[in-house]
């Protein structure tokens, strides 16, 4: 094997490779053998064809093409240890001659990690939250879980009128120059006053009035209203008022308690609470402060990042997206319906925090890589058994199965998590 030519175009390696034609026929014989093993001829058994048969019922190009493919996977590997290339992404191959007797000539580019001037990098000054828990913090989630558990009841009184927190049975009419509009329905039941449904206009219109009453109005929507049949049109309304409900709620008190928790006194269940959001103020200020570090670092360092490495992030927080939508028994078609983008634009709308977060990622690399820091095998084998119990496989069994490409994800998982490691052990925290 021979290295033709290498040259690096921006974040770009280009290598362009000879292999001698018996090397290529190896890994073609190679392919041959396997396809022959599976392979069912009239008047043979399975697998035990002569070769010569065998060879008149391939296609030959199909052939050269997947010893190729083998061949180049088999030497992609060799050839960016040897040439000290790290790559962001799988590369792109170009076979440029393949000729029988001939060397077999292919060209790699594959986009690299970029350079980077990282400025200054320890004693970045940040700031801590604070993970005190306070008494009206407690009283505000004993409301909150309150207001979850409580009904809505008919509100009784004649002189009542609607207000925020009521629900409401509406009946709406809504025309624009006379034609009824149809993304409305005509009856509206458990309809949320002061949730802005419709939108504030509407809400403010029908505050204040009782039960049978109707009110007509006018409301002039912008062009950025996501419902299209009434963007940068006035509608019509009328409105009337068939049913007010008002939420009744239960008293707090250790059979709120009781009812709510495990617990059989208020008390307990404010302790608990205290002990769970304390947890969380830790989580988020942990993770508040990870982000400030990796923010300021990243503000103090020069790169130019490559498009692909973008895209990766993106993916990534596609995933991340789905897999949120997944626990919520929602698809990402089903969001993107009701957000209405499609996947193209939300993915350009995650290209600025995707540039972020590629950006924190190669500059951690690049720390970690200027102070020495290593991933020991107790590092990699411990973050192993942690996929592997994720994934409910034995820790030894899941090891043999990695490629390069995962294990390679999982070192620089592991260096980038001690290089912010080092960062927050020199940073200036107050």
């Amino acid at each position: 094997m021979k290295i033709l030519k290498q040259e690096k175009n921006g974040n770009t390696q280009i290598l362009e490779v000879e292999v001698e034609f018996d090397t290529f026929k190896k890994e073609r014989e190679l392919v041959i053998d396997n396809y022959a093993k599976e392979m069912s001829i009239p008047g043979f058994r399975k697998g035990k064809a002569p070769k010569n048969i065998i060879e008149k019922n391939l296609n030959p190009e199909a052939i050269n093409d997947k010893a190729a493919q083998n061949m180049i996977s088999d030497i992609y590997p060799a050839l960016i240890k040897e040439h000290n290339i790290d790559p962001v992404d799988y590369p792109k191959v170009d076979i440029i001659k393949l000729e029988e007797n001939e060397p077999f000539l292919f060209k790699i580019e594959v986009d690299v990690y970029p350079e980077i001037n990282l400025g200054e990098y320890k004693g970045i000054k940040i700031n801590k939250k604070s993970t005190e828990v306070t008494e009206e913090e407690v009283t505000y989630a004993i409301g909150n879980i309150q207001d979850r558990i409580s009904k809505f009841v008919d509100v009784k009184t004649e002189s009542a009128t609607t207000q925020k927190g009521n629900n409401l049975t509406l009946e709406i009419g809504a025309q624009v120059e006379g034609i009824d509009v149809k993304s409305w329905p005509r009856q509206v039941e458990n309809f949320p006053l002061g949730k802005n449904l419709i939108n504030e206009e509407f809400d403010a219109n029908i505050e204040g009035l009782k039960a049978g009453e109707e009110k007509s109005f006018k409301i002039k929507f912008n062009e950025t209203y996501h419902i299209k049949e009434v963007a940068l049109k006035e509608v019509d309304f009328n409105v009337k008022v068939k049913k007010i409900q008002h939420k009744e709620l239960i008293p707090i008190d250790d059979e709120f308690a009781k009812k709510v928790s495990e617990f059989g006194t208020l008390a307990e269940l404010k302790k608990e609470l205290r002990i769970n959001m304390e947890q969380e103020k830790k989580d988020q200020a942990e993770a508040d402060l990870k982000n400030q570090i990796i923010d300021g670092v990243s503000k103090n360092a020069e790169v130019l990042l490559p498009s692909s490495l973008i895209n990766i992030e993106i993916d990534i927080m596609l995933d991340e997206l789905k897999a949120s939508l997944s626990r919520s028994n929602l698809t990402l078609e089903n969001y993107l319906k009701s957000i209405r983008k499609t996947e193209e634009e939300l993915r350009n709308e995650l290209k600025m925090p995707a540039t972020s977060r590629a950006k924190g990622k190669v500059v951690l690399k690049k720390i970690a890589q200027v102070e020495n820091l290593e991933v020991t095998p107790y590092d990699f084998d411990t973050e192993i058994a942690l996929m592997a119990q994720g994934n409910d496989i034995p820790a030894e069994e899941y090891k043999k199965s990695l490629g390069e490409g995962t294990i390679r994800y999982v070192n620089d998982y592991i260096l980038r998590r001690k290089a912010l490691d080092f960062l927050i052990s020199n940073a200036n925290i107050s």
